[in-house]
This record gives C-alpha cells, structure tokens and sequence, in this order.
C-alpha cells in the first residue's frame, strides 16, 4: 500500500463507527493521522450488526443489517475488504411476492417454478400480463434516465401513471422490488423520485431481465471485517456519545456525555444528520437547512425463525420474501431468508424481518434490531445536491445519506471525508485483471448467411490499479504474463492510458476527472496484442456513468473510437466511420450495445448496411479466474478469424478496396 502522509502529528475525531466512519477512521489512520473514533453505543459497526447463534455444538454468525454487496457497484467497499483481507462468498438474490388478499405468490430469478409456484398461476391471464409488462417499465425507466433532468421530475407513482401501469404490475412488482431494495413502505416509495430511484436500479443491473451483478456476503459475517478495522485503530472510545462539536481557528474541540473535552485539528461527522446537526454548538445556516432536509425512518427487526412468514409455496420461497397485507391498512413486512443468503450450513431457516412483530410468534425470536433507513423525496434529493456547502475547513461529514443509502454509500462517503480534509488517501493496492471466459461471436445474412464462434478469454482492467500492477512487475513477468499498454490503445504511445482518454474526452466536450476507468481488451503478450474491439467505461466517484468509449482496430493497424456519453439506454446509433474488414466498406452505421460488465460481460455490435442486410459481432462471456491463460486469447482469435475470412474469400464474398483512414485524434 502507498502511504499519503498526512500533516506530522495531525488528530483526527471520527465520530460514528457505522460503516461510513469506519471507512474514515481507516483511510485516515493509513494517511498517517492519529485517530479517535467516537461510538455512543456498546459495539461498533452501525448497519454491520452480527449475530452469533448456538445451534447444537456449533455456532452461527448471522447478519442482520448489512447483509449483500457485489464488486462492481461497491467498488470503495471492495477495496476495504481486499485491503483487510476479507473474504466473500457467493449468495443467492431472489425475490418473492406473497400478496395475502389475493393469494398471489411468485418468485423472480428463480426460473420457471419461482414465476409459476402454483399450478393455477399457469392460467391466469393477469399474471401473464404482469409478466409481459415488466420489460416495458424497464424500457421506459430507461428513457427516463436518458433524457434531460427537469425541475418537474415524477415521483415513482406519477411516472406509473403517465405510462399507464397496470395496479398488478404496481403492486405485485414494481412497488414491491423498491420497497424490498430500500426497506420502506410501498405507499412511501411512490412518493420517491423516480430518477433517483431508477439510477441506482440502472446502477445495479436491475433495469433489465438479465444482467444483474452477482453477489456475495461477507463469510463468517459482516463484523469480521469491523474487527479487522477495529485492530488498525488505537483509539476507540465505545459507549462515548459525543454532546458538542466547538470549532475555532485553531482547531476543533470535541465533548462527550462523560464531561470530556478534547482538541483535534479535523473532525469527521460519520453519523445520521439529525444527529449531526445535534451536534453542533453553533450550526451554519447552510448546515441546518441541509441536515434538517433528510429524514431517517425507524425500521425494528427481528432475527427468528418463525416459518409462517415465507410464502405457502416452496417454489416461491426466495431470500427476500415480501409480505403484502390483506387489508389496505395493513403494514408491508420484508423477510430476508438469511439461510440462502449467507449459505448457512443448517437445514433450519433464519429469517429477518422487518415490520411485521406483530406477526412473528414470539417463542421464535432470537435477538430484535432497532435500525434507520433514509426516505428519500424531492426535498431529500435537493439537499443531497447541497452538501458540498456544509463543510467547513475543519470539519467533514460523511454518511449512506450522501447517496442512495447503502454500505457502499457510506464507505465511499467516508473515503471522501478524508479526501476532503486534505489527509490524501492510500492508494488501492493493485489487483490482478478480471478475466472472462467469451465466446466471440461474427453473422453475416448478405449475400449468404454465415455464422463463426470462437471460445476466447478476455481482459476487464481498471487502468489505474493495472499500471500499478505493472510498475512492480519483472520484465520477464510483463511480456509473458501480459500487459495492457498506451501503443495498443488510443492516443500517444509515450502517454499513459489515462492521459491518452482524458485528452481524448477533452476534445470531445468532457472532462475525465478522477473518474474510474475499466477496460475491456486484450492484453499484450509475448510482444503481440490483437484487439478488434476494446471498451473503455468511465464511472464518476459518485457512480454515474460519464462515457463509454468503443475503440475498433482492423488488421491493417488502423483504429478509431466512438464516444457515447453517460446514459442507461442499452443501445446506441453510430454511423460507420472506418475500414474493418475487407468483406465490408464504410458505409452504414452501427448499433453498439455495451453495458457495463457485472460478473456477465454482453458486447454486441450490428453493422446496418443502406442497401440491405445486417452483421452482427459480438463478444460474450462470465467471470472467471486465472488471468496468465487470457494473455494468449489475442493471437488465437487473430488465427482463427484470418481463417474465417479465408472461407468468406473461397465462397467468393465480395472485397472491398481498402480507403485511406485518418486516424487523428486517436493515434
């Protein structure tokens, strides 16, 4: 790890030991600060609340807060457990609907038997409906997202009824997935605004049928990586609420319930807002109106193993269950099947559930929760665009509020926080590339129709950690283990890969900034690279999308790139711009399709030709491991497509003569 050194002997307070200030309080002791960590209840970890449960003569470390996480959308958080040596786990993400009026059960991402549970579901018209209609609020949350914010955004119930959802499609679908993603009433999450709520869904692979990123849990339960931390921290001060934050020019003064006083050059507020606010001896206008904007809602759970609040149907038991009422009084209950998800080894099921104590047989609870979650309204949304105005020099507040509520949330919030006050932070330790198993795929339908499939392995690197990576190989390592270099990619060869984007961006109206860049190529091995396309997905720090660049390469060392810039649409138009292959000129345009890569990597691309008939290329594949065997994917692929092109010759394809192609600007 790269040490940032923060100012000799800088103190630092971080008050609050949920996953926000924790992130804090590691970051900044790894600059080098001195840190106190304030917590105002007996244990730390916030959210990250694990319970150890005695079955027979063994014990079971059960979640009941945070509970999932995947590597692509919580990047920060990854890297805290990579740093900390966390280990993870697959998990099961199923989703069920048990709507006690109608008797309606059924599952999502559990195949045929989870969309159909009961024999009677097969023949009901309505449910087939339903069904059909979820690919079209997917379409139109898109477009939703794709088009320009407007000061008269819907909220998730006016957008419903400007599209004209069905009440089944509401309740027994869309209502119930944002109710069980963010832990709230149905009735609270039609008052949401829809394009927050649709980023995050965009986000996290849940604006599509497929495509979701895979997840995973912590194993032996969330608070080993709270210990890890708690190691690393010589000053933790538990069961210490903190009464008062006095700022001056010298310094920051922090006092506690216990009568303490103390001084230190930064703080880090890491706690929800209105008890921030609480905080403050003497609050900026801006502090109060920002802080006083975001309210938490109270959400009790217990941890038990009462059955009865599953659906009746095994076929529709999922890891989330959602409980609609029979009454329209009633009160939606969430019950997460922690069994599934945390691959418990026992046949028993341990089960969570929020809002529904009244419905749990009391002789089954093993421990109950108070937590908070955040609402989000228009309101809510406007002052998180203001929180940049509530810092001051000497003190930072972090917390899940500053995005859409989660431990991801919290984690980069806290990151940020010690960014902000100047204290730097570590660099990532470098990963070795993602690697996924494809199959490259070429059809052609005009003059003829010919299909080519080829199994290959590729490369997704982020640029930054790469170089690092690389910086601290042997030479014999790079050239046989496989680089990802400047030469083979846009821009100046004596540039590194990020300069050359950034410059790239520039002329093209964006500015790249500090924004995280993940390629998708192949590598450079043993002095050889072959890359008909490579992608480049840039994410801004709070996670939206800025750009995806798609970089073509031809055999005759031509290239040239196409921008599209941030958007959820699954596909994009381009006209033609360069010579691919001989088999084809320059006319047409592209359909491009690239989303950004979960452990499913999709890229396609149809060539649409003026007079007819279409290509389609296209490069798929899943996550998998051992990167040393993908260096040698490009050589292999150019072989077999160079014999591919041999057969199109030998049945007599049309050739092309070859253009001039300018390539300035991206060579």
């Amino acid at each position: 790890m790269t040490r940032m050194d923060a100012p000799e002997n800088t103190r630092v307070a971080v008050i609050g030991s949920g996953i926000s200030g924790l992130s804090a309080a590691w970051f900044a002791t790894q600059a080098g600060a001195r840190v106190v960590l304030y917590e105002a209840d007996d244990r730390l970890g916030g959210h990250a609340d694990t319970h150890v449960v005695a079955e027979g003569s063994r014990e079971l470390a059960i979640d009941t807060g945070f509970i999932v996480h995947n590597r692509h959308t919580y990047p920060v958080l990854c890297r805290l457990f990579d740093e900390l040596g966390v280990q993870t786990q697959p998990s099961e993400m199923s989703l069920s609907v048990h709507d006690v009026a109608t008797g309606l059960e059924w599952a999502g991402a559990k195949g045929r038997r989870g969309l159909f549970p009961e024999p009677r579901r097969v023949l009901d018209v309505g449910h087939w409906r339903m069904l059909a209609e979820i690919p079209r609020f997917h379409r139109a949350a898109r477009r939703l997202l794709a088009s320009p914010p407007e000061a008269g955004d819907p909220t998730l119930d006016e957008f419903l009824d400007r599209h004209r959802f069905s009440d089944r499609l509401r309740r027994h679908f869309i209502r119930a997935l944002v109710a069980a993603v963010w832990s709230c009433d149905p009735e609270i999450a039609g008052r949401y605004p829809a394009r927050h709520l649709f980023a995050f869904l965009a986000n996290h692979g849940m604006l599509a049928v497929f495509g979701s990123p895979r997840w995973r849990t912590v194993v032996g339960g969330s608070h080993d990586y709270v210990r890890r931390i708690a190691k690393e921290l010589p000053d933790i001060r538990v069961s210490t609420p903190v009464t008062g934050i006095e700022e001056d020019v010298d310094g920051v003064t922090v006092l506690d319930a216990g009568g303490g006083r103390e001084r230190f050059d930064r703080v880090v507020v890491a706690t929800h807002p209105r008890q921030a606010l609480a905080m403050l001896s003497a609050p900026t206008p801006a502090q109060r109106e920002v802080l006083a904007a975001m309210p938490y809602s109270p959400n009790p759970a217990l941890l038990h193993t009462d059955e009865s609040l599953l659906p009746r149907s095994d076929g529709a038991q999922a890891a989330w269950n959602l409980r609609l009422p029979s009454s329209p009084d009633g009160r939606v209950t969430v019950t997460y099947d922690m069994t599934r998800l945390q691959r418990l080894p026992t046949a028993r099921r341990y089960l969570v559930t929020l809002g529904g104590e009244d419905l749990v047989d009391p002789a089954t609870v093993i421990a109950r929760m108070d937590y908070e979650h955040p609402v989000y309204t228009a309101e809510t949304v406007a002052a998180q665009r203001r929180l940049p105005e509530i810092d001051t020099d000497r003190i930072v507040f972090a917390g899940a509020y500053h995005g859409w509520g989660f431990h991801e949330d919290g984690a980069r919030s806290g990151a940020e926080a010690v960014r902000r006050l100047g204290l730097g932070a570590p660099a990532p330790a470098a990963r070795a590339p993602e690697v996924f198993r494809t199959t490259v795929g070429h059809r052609r339908t005009q003059p003829f129709t010919r299909s080519f499939e080829q199994r290959s392995s590729t490369w997704v690197v982020d640029i930054d950690q790469q170089a690092a990576r690389q910086a601290g190989q042997s030479r014999w390592r790079r050239v046989t283990g496989g680089t990802i270099e400047s030469r083979d990619h846009l821009g100046d060869p004596k540039a590194t890969l990020r300069q050359n984007l950034a410059a790239f961006l520039a002329r093209n109206g964006l500015e790249l900034g500090d924004a995280t860049v993940r390629l998708m190529a192949h590598p450079r091995a043993f002095g050889f690279c072959f890359n008909p396309i490579s992608v480049w997905w840039c994410t801004t720090p709070d996670g939206t999308a800025l750009a995806t660049v798609v970089e073509v390469h031809n055999t005759y060392g031509d290239r040239h790139a196409y921008l599209f810039d941030g958007g959820t649409e699954t596909e994009r138009r381009v006209d033609k711009a360069m010579y691919v292959s001989p088999f084809h000129g320059v006319e047409g345009s592209y359909r491009v399709s690239a989303p950004v890569p979960t452990d499913a990597l999709d890229v396609r691309v149809e060539l649409d030709l003026p007079h007819g008939g279409a290509f389609q290329a296209s490069i798929r594949g899943r996550r998998t491991s051992g990167h040393r065997r993908a260096a040698v994917s490009g050589l292999v692929d150019r072989l077999a497509i160079t014999a591919h092109g041999l057969v199109l010759w030998a049945r007599r394809l049309p050739i092309h003569p070859r253009p001039t192609h300018h390539q300035e600007g991206v060579r």
